[in-house]
């Protein structure tokens, strides 16, 4: 008896548990398949890369966020090495700090790493994913880009006693990528120019996923393959901008203060004589003769103030999905003031600094990695010796640790800023060293230049200017008065 209580009360409380989950013609639309991630990318990736490709081609808003991306995870700098590396006894080891950073910075400047990844980043709202593709050489580390249109996403193998093969990348027994099949001329061959990349005919080249850094953002469990980061607003973009086209035609007509005759009698128009089609001509001052002498008047009054409303709600929407703050991605700043604009920025640049964190994981630090084991194996990375410069020979590990600072940004008052930092200094909530991380400096680069600095002046007989407490201020200001 207590069972069927329970029960009976289970199925009239289900129906009113969750809306969404409920029937009925008004749900009749919503698609309640649970597909997953991999039926997904296999069905739909290369429609949705196609589609938002068109977008970053002739969509503005498109191009902004991609700009926006750039300039904010990688700035006009990249990332900067500031190298790790300590003795035994836990000191800095400054002169292989100096060493690893100086090399680095030119290996990165000759084979142009952040320009390459500005690429990279350049194409996640299109393309999901990028492939850095590196090769061990006499000179060192080499990096390239390869579109990531050549892993096919219809190669898929599942055979007893292979490594299983999805989307074009072949995994081991623990799921981990072991290798990536490229189209065999995959520094040249792009799919659908002169072959199809699905085809049985296609050649693959196999190669280890050690030489492959998969740039992606993984936002499912099990997710194999990266999508466009603009794939959920494509729909309301597409839309957009189909509301933009018609207000302009429509703004042209209205401008055009057009009027049209017609005949009296009713007589059908006819057409220009040679195709027999309507003609509307939205040349201004023109008026279209489609009978004789009774004018009918053609004043449109759309678009009205409806227009930006609508518009803008697209556009929130499409900034609440990609991240960004509404003003910024729509460069509308009449309408915000400092105290809203630093709470959008503040939550958009976490976002950027999380971008930054997946940047460095993903393929800088194993970039990284591996330039240092080649640099250290063929010994380009010398310290300066009372005999001369020496290479430097302890194991990988000593020399690895290391951090990338990413770009910081400065405030829309900075005065304020800089007095809610020293007042948090004095408070003893936080420390000069962090507020110097959080500006993307190393504290120990800044105190030794400061060191020097002042040092320097000394020699040259220049009084380094000194900073009053407030009293000290107080008391100067006092006896300036009173002379």
């Amino acid at each position: 008896m207590k069972r069927n209580n329970i029960a009976r009360m289970v199925v009239k409380d289900a129906q009113r548990m969750f809306d969404a989950a409920s029937g009925g013609r008004l749900q009749a639309s919503f698609d309640a398949s649970g597909y997953t991630i991999d039926q997904v990318i296999y069905a739909e990736l290369d429609t949705l890369r196609g589609r938002a490709r068109n977008q970053g081609r002739n969509n503005d808003y498109v191009r902004r966020f991609r700009q926006l991306l750039r300039v904010n995870i990688l700035g006009h700098a990249g990332f900067a090495l500031r190298s790790l590396v300590t003795d035994w006894e836990g000191q800095p080891d400054r002169l292989a700090r100096q060493a690893i950073e100086q090399r680095w910075k030119v290996w990165c400047k000759r084979h142009k790493l952040t320009a390459k990844l500005r690429t990279a980043i350049n194409s996640m709202p299109t393309d999901g994913e990028a492939l850095v593709y590196t090769e061990a050489h006499r000179d060192g580390l080499r990096v390239r880009l390869l579109d990531p249109a050549l892993l096919d996403t219809a190669y898929n193998v599942n055979e007893s006693g292979k490594n299983l093969i999805r989307f074009g990348i072949e995994y081991d027994a623990f799921d981990e990528p072991v290798a990536y099949h490229l189209n065999e001329d995959y520094s040249h061959h792009h799919p659908g120019v002169g072959q199809h990349g699905a085809s049985a005919g296609v050649n693959r080249k196999r190669i280890p996923a050690g030489q492959i850094h998969h740039l992606f953002f993984a936002e499912w469990v099990g997710q194999r393959r990266g999508l466009p980061w603009i794939a959920s607003s494509m729909a309301r973009l597409f839309q957009a901008h189909q509301l933009e086209y018609a207000a302009v035609t429509a703004h042209r007509i209205g401008a055009a203060k057009m009027g049209f005759f017609k005949e009296e009698n009713g007589e059908e128009y006819t057409g220009d004589g040679e195709s027999g089609d309507m003609a509307l001509n939205a040349e201004a001052g023109t008026f279209e003769n489609i009978g004789s002498l009774d004018f009918v008047p053609f004043d449109p009054t759309y678009p009205a103030g409806e227009f930006t409303q609508v518009h803008d709600q697209h556009l929130r929407a499409t900034a609440a999905g990609w991240g960004m703050d509404f003003h910024t991605l729509a460069n509308k700043l009449s309408d915000v003031n400092y105290s809203s604009a630093r709470v959008g920025l503040l939550e958009t640049r976490e976002f950027y600094k999380e971008l930054q964190e997946w940047v460095v994981e993903s393929v800088i630090e194993p970039l990284f990695a591996a330039w240092l084991e080649l640099e250290l194996l063929a010994g380009r990375i010398t310290v300066p010796t009372r005999t001369g410069p020496k290479a430097l020979k302890r194991e990988l590990a000593y020399y690895l640790p290391a951090n990338f600072v990413g770009r910081r940004w400065a405030w829309v008052d900075p005065q304020k800023e800089a007095a809610a930092k020293k007042t948090e200094v004095e408070m003893r909530s936080t420390s000069l060293s962090q507020v110097i991380r959080e500006r993307g400096d190393d504290p120990e680069d800044v105190f030794a230049e400061i060191a020097d600095e002042q040092a320097r002046m000394k020699a040259l007989g220049i009084t380094p200017v000194q900073v009053l407490k407030p009293k000290e201020a107080s008391k100067d200001g006092d006896q300036q008065t009173q002379d």
